[in-house]
């Protein structure tokens, strides 16, 4: 008779799914621009401060929103810390131009001693103030930079992770790449134009690896479609953020047909089309707000 081997426990849903947060000192810090440079349709800026020293961001979606001068007058409004070790800031009397982006190659410069990130700001066809000010931005230029308030981790538990984004989101697809154990399945559904080639590119150097890059079948409804094609099973963890109106019909999917548990998705309105400053914290549907 042989022995039997007792099968390997498999975490519940809610621990393969758990993704840890992290809060963080929230308050206005002045960055200045050490390095420009261009990678695929980005424009990478490298920002420095020695007011980044308890500064942080360790999760794939962070948020960091800048604040970028005026684009007529070249004024920087931005908020100011309360104080030089408090929480929370002071807003500025007046209209300030403030965006929100993903944090990239959070690292110590060895020369100045300062920690240094990165921000990958989008070239597009109809630049607002962040594109514009990437766009003439030089060695010295200072923007403002408040939070992340806090940082969600990866679901390092998760077998295999789906993400569904379009250029927008492409920083912040990279760092799911980067940041998830290398047993890890990843595969990407690209909402974007122009081909895919520089997609692949972008994130094979940003996120360290090749992962399976797909596009979206054509249609509103052309990322539901795509992740039915791709099937989600108790394995999957979906990560899903772009342009709002363009996830309603996979948010409702994900929610109502296929009935996945909250913690198996995170999905996010980074921008609404013909809204400028678009919340990311707005309901991305508005005949089911309600998350």
């Amino acid at each position: 008779m042989s022995e039997q081997v007792p099968a390997t426990p498999q975490p519940a849903p809610a621990a393969r799914f758990a993704r840890p947060r992290t809060m963080h000192r929230f308050t206005a810090r002045r960055v200045t621009v050490t390095d420009i440079a261009e990678i695929e349709r980005f424009t990478r800026v490298t920002l420095s401060s020695d007011e980044l020293g308890d500064w942080a961001s360790t999760g794939p979606g962070d948020h960091a929103r800048v604040f970028f001068p005026d684009p007529e007058t070249g004024e920087l409004l931005a908020p100011a810390p309360v104080g030089p070790e408090e929480s929370g800031i002071v807003r500025p009397d007046g209209p300030a131009f403030g965006r929100d982006f993903t944090p990239l190659n959070v690292r110590e410069d060895a020369g100045s001693g300062h920690r240094v990130f990165d921000l990958d700001i989008l070239r597009h066809s109809a630049p607002g103030p962040a594109a514009r000010w990437a766009a003439r931005a030089e060695l010295g230029d200072e923007v403002v930079v408040v939070g992340p308030r806090g940082s969600v981790s990866v679901a390092s538990g998760a077998p295999r992770v789906l993400c569904v984004v379009d250029e927008t989101a492409l920083p912040a697809t990279a760092r799911w790449i980067e940041d998830m154990p290398v047993s890890a399945r990843l595969e990407v559904v690209a909402d974007v134009a122009d081909g895919l080639d520089w997609v692949r590119a972008y994130l094979a150097a940003q996120g360290g690896r090749d992962v399976p890059v797909s596009a979206p079948p054509t249609g509103p409804a052309g990322l539901a479609d795509a992740v039915r094609e791709a099937g989600v099973g108790a394995d999957t963890y979906v990560f899903a953020a772009g342009e709002a109106t363009r996830l309603i019909p996979l948010r409702r999917l994900l929610r109502y047909e296929l009935e996945l548990p909250r913690e198996q998705y995170a999905i996010t309105g980074y921008w609404k089309r013909g809204a400028a400053a678009f919340d990311h914290h707005a309901p991305i549907d508005p005949e089911d707000p309600e998350d």
